[in-house]
């Protein structure tokens, strides 16, 4: 009987793990009609048609190929065609790193409205949302202007679009009109400025960091020498936590300082600006930067 059952305990085993395998690898994925933009915690922008395998991915088609995006490196999920949001709409973002469940995740309607929740999964022509009020919805693919994925992630992008109308943390007084708060523990910030080449712009700038936990690593927008990896650093002729700037989402960091300081643009797109460092996790402090 020992000998009869236990092969029949092992094929019902098998037979189960094959089946489970076989759902597993039907399960549904939606190609919207939608094109979107992610934009990255980066500040990468990637554009294509969404979609979605019920994974921890968003997957966009370009060219007829498609390529998988880690959900935990998007800011957000634009449908517009112009991830530019109004400061209103930024100021509604969870101000926590650290959310509630049910406040992790904002969508942004056409008519302005914008609901906290979660994701819960996308569809062909619309997003299933589980609202902070505890109702599960769905929201029409047409009818979405923004999905914010990570709140921190998009207020670090945007960071002096909101500074704009609050106070430095940790500081007094307010930053200056036109100027952009530059957080040393985060990557690069967004100017909101397309440049072209050959472009001429003045950076001034304003502020100490802290690059590390040593009471001697500090810098100002100008940068410190006498770090032994400085050639490994993302703006190598730079000290370590200078102010650098780069336009577009791969270009090459070059040094801005505390200037002021005239910088011809070296080519077209879209202009950031960061700390001259490798790791920024451990950074603290701003620089307070104005361009004209």
């Amino acid at each position: 009987m020992r000998r009869l059952i236990v092969p029949a305990l092992l094929l019902t085993l098998s037979t189960w793990g094959a089946f489970s395998a076989a759902l597993a690898a039907q399960r549904p994925t939606f190609v919207t009609n939608k094109q979107v933009t992610l934009l990255m915690k980066s500040g990468e922008r990637n554009s294509g048609t969404l979609v979605y395998h019920n994974d921890d991915k968003f997957n966009l088609i370009v060219n007829g190929e498609e390529k998988a995006y880690p959900v935990s490196d998007i800011a957000l999920v634009d449908f517009t065609g112009n991830p530019q949001p109004p400061t209103e709409e930024l100021t509604q973002l969870p101000t926590s790193n650290d959310p509630p469940e049910l406040q992790r995740h904002l969508v942004v309607l056409n008519d302005g409205s914008a609901i906290k929740g979660k994701l819960y999964t996308i569809k062909e022509n619309a997003i299933t949302f589980d609202t902070e009020q505890g109702q599960r919805r769905d929201f029409d693919l047409s009818n979405i202007k923004r999905l914010y994925v990570s709140a921190p992630g998009a207020r670090q992008l945007y960071a002096s679009q909101i500074s704009s109308q609050n106070p430095i943390t940790g500081t007094t007084g307010q930053v200056p009109t036109g100027g952009i708060l530059v957080n040393a523990s985060q990557g690069w910030t967004d100017t909101g400025r397309t440049v072209r080449r050959g472009q001429r712009l003045t950076f001034a700038a304003t502020g100490e960091i802290h690059f590390g936990s040593g009471a001697e690593q500090t810098a100002t927008p100008g940068g410190k020498g006498g770090d032994p990896s400085q050639s490994t650093l993302p703006a190598p002729g730079m000290g370590v936590g200078g102010l650098i700037a780069r336009v577009g989402d791969n270009g090459n960091p070059f040094p801005i300082g505390a200037g002021p300081t005239q910088v011809t643009m070296p080519a077209n797109g879209r202009l950031f600006i960061g700390v001259n460092d490798r790791e920024l996790s451990d950074n603290s402090g701003t620089y307070v930067v104005t361009i004209r």
